[in-house]
Order: C-alpha cells, then sequence, then structure tokens
C-alpha cells in the first residue's frame, strides 16, 4: 500500500476521461480540451503511454492488459486519474483489495469539482468493499513503521484504512527503541474494526553501582564460553574439502574418457597396419590424435590427483584445527593434535582429555 500524497497535482483540474465507468465510458484525452492537455503535460511521456494503452485495453474489455499497463503507469506517476482507471480494472478482476486502495486513494486526492466522477468512484469503492475488511490502524507513537504480516504498509499515523482479504492476519507495529507489538486480526468481508498499537520504550539496561561511585552497566552473571573453533572457518574448511574432491573426481572422468578414447584408436591403427601403423610416418593424423588423447589423460589424471590431494589436505587441516581449537569452558574436550612422520610411516597422535 502506498500512502505519499501528491500535493502538487491537487492544484490540477479537468479531466477529459470518465473515470471509474464501465468500458464503454472509460475515455482517452482529446486534443481539443485545454484541461486534459494540462493533466497529461505533468505527466511524463511513458505515463501518459502507459495510460492510453490501458484505456484502449479497457474500452476493448480486455481488464487482464489493462491492469497490467495501469499498474506501471501507477509506479512512475501516482496520480488520481490513473489511480480511478487501475481500482476499476481490479474490481473487474476480483482484486478487491487492491480496488479499494486505489478507489480511496483517488476519492482523497481528486478534486471536488469531479462530481460524476466520484460518485461512480464511490459506487464501486462500494462493491469492493464488500469483499474485503476494512480495518483502522492507530498507534503509538506517530512515526512507527505499520506492518501487515510482516510487510510495510506505511508510518503511523496511516492516513487511509488498511484493507484485508477475509482470513486471518497479523497487524504490527515497530519503532526504534521501542518493543515492537503485533495483534491478530480475523478479518470478514464487508466488516469494519479498528487496531490499536501502543509500543513501549525499552527499558535501558541494568546498572549497578561501580566501586569507584561512577554508575556501570551490570555484566550477565556468566557471558558463556566464546571459545572454541571458529564455524565460520570450519563450514569454509569443509565446503573447500568438498569442492576439491568434487573437481578430482570430474578430472577423473574426463582422464577416462580420454584414455578410453585412445584406448579406440589405438585398437583401430594395430587392427589396419599392425603394431607398427605409427612406424615412419604412417597414419600421421590418426596416431598424432591417439598421442593428443594419451597427453591428455595424463594431464587430468595428474589433476584429479592434485584436487584429491589438496582435498585430503584441506580436510586434515580443517580436522585438526576442530581438535586444537582452544576451549575454556569446564567439560569441554581438550585436546592436541601432533602430525608423526617417520622412516615406517606417518598420521597424527591426538592426546588430551575428554
Amino acid at each position: 500500500m502506498r500512502m505519499r500524497k501528491k500535493p502538487s497535482l491537487l492544484s490540477m483540474t479537468g479531466v477529459a476521461l470518465a473515470l471509474l465507468a464501465s468500458p464503454s465510458l472509460a475515455q482517452q484525452p482529446t486534443s481539443t480540451a485545454p484541461a486534459a492537455e494540462t493533466e497529461n503535460d505533468a505527466l511524463t511521456d511513458k505515463v501518459r503511454e502507459l495510460f492510453d494503452e490501458g484505456v484502449k485495453a479497457a474500452n476493448a474489455s480486455k481488464w487482464s492488459d489493462a491492469h497490467v499497463s495501469f499498474l506501471a503507469a501507477w509506479r512512475l506517476k501516482e496520480h488520481y486519474q490513473i489511480a480511478s482507471n487501475l481500482g476499476v480494472a481490479e474490481l473487474k478482476l476480483g482484486k478487491y483489495r487492491e480496488a479499494a486502495e486505489h478507489l480511496t486513494w483517488y476519492l482523497r486526492e481528486a478534486p471536488a469539482s469531479k462530481v460524476e466522477q466520484r460518485r461512480r468512484a464511490e459506487q464501486s469503492l462500494k462493491e469492493a468493499l464488500a469483499k474485503v475488511a476494512q480495518v483502522t490502524v492507530e498507534v503509538e507513537p506517530a512515526g512507527a513503521d505499520v506492518t501487515v504480516d510482516g510487510a510495510a504498509v506505511g508510518k503511523a499515523p496511516l492516513r487511509m484504512p488498511v484493507f484485508l482479504n477475509p482470513g486471518e492476519h497479523e497487524v504490527g507495529a515497530r519503532l526504534d527503541g521501542h518493543v515492537p507489538e503485533k495483534r491478530g486480526v480475523t478479518a470478514k468481508a464487508g466488516a469494519t474494526a479498528t487496531v490499536s498499537l501502543r509500543l513501549v520504550a525499552q527499558a535501558a539496561a541494568p546498572a549497578e553501582q561501580a566501586g569507584n561511585g561512577q554508575i556501570a552497566p551490570r555484566m550477565p552473571a556468566n557471558p558463556g564460553d566464546t571459545s572454541g573453533p571458529s564455524k565460520p572457518l570450519l563450514y569454509t574448511g569443509i565446503a573447500l574439502t568438498g569442492v576439491a574432491a568434487g573437481l578430482g573426481a570430474v578430472f577423473g572422468i574426463v582422464s577416462l574418457n580420454k584414455e578410453s578414447q585412445a584406448e579406440d584408436l589405438h585398437v583401430v591403427l594395430e587392427n589396419k597396419d599392425g603394431p607398427s601403423a605409427c612406424a615412419n610416418g604412417q597414419n600421421a593424423a590418426q596416431c598424432g590424435e591417439l598421442w593428443s588423447a594419451r597427453k591428455d589423460a595424463w594431464t587430468y589424471t595428474k589433476a584429479a590427483w592434485g584436487c584429491f590431494g589438496g582435498a585430503a589436505a584441506i580436510g586434515a587441516a580443517t580436522l585438526i584445527y576442530y581438535w586444537t581449537a582452544p576451549r575454556q569452558a569446564s567439560g569441554v574436550t581438550r585436546a592436541q593434535v601432533i602430525p608423526h612422520l617417520g622412516p615406517t610411516g606417518s598420521g597424527i597422535v591426538i592426546t588430551g582429555a575428554w
């Protein structure tokens, strides 16, 4: 819901459009109406183009297309002339909540001189209100953000009611330095309701007298153990291990494919000219392809083993970090991991208490 008002547009007078009428009554502005030219001049060329497209679609009863054009124009320029036509299109499409919002906006912004257009708007709004609930939201203090089902709808005080489709909803308010508040609302078609929210300022942190006579903030009795391994580092190590292992698998598969390709070429050449098929420059093209395939296979094999080795190294480093990260809380495992390299083998030695 958009709550901003456009004061500069209220001074415009006269529009050569039958607002909020049936498709046959929604007419485009004509060049012979100076008042219409004045209002259209206030709209950008793009907005006017979109608006005209919407009017043409509405006259052809293509309400879905009309809604798309009017909504695009509205997002570029919030003007009561667009709001009225957008509301009618939404009413025709069964979008009653949106229709109520835009028709209410129109009646608030349109000049009082537009007697016939306002009368039609009131009739259409009455039809939309029969399908939705109308909720007045009162919030203290002013300036709080008002939300409906978690989505912001404006700042208090709201200038228009909140329209809700039938069903369960949650109306809330939040403001820096205050405790947020929410209220559940059961919306019924055609009903009206009022929701009052009063935000309470958050209490200052408890304080105690310090030894030097100054007031010091009270610290938690037990702030908890903040030691131990860093989760972001652990997650990064695990992720890198997985990526390296995955790349190793991919390179391994490519290597096998290249080796299979080389073996197939070798069999073809051997069946054709025997073991010396590549001697003395024979079958140069096929032999070159064979050697290239074997070279690629060896290259991808080395890449695969390199990735697997990297995955093993990163995984081992992550595990060592996990076990050796300092822990201060009582009852927490304390361990030390010592790499061991010797003439008979290698490994790690883990010492500590559990």
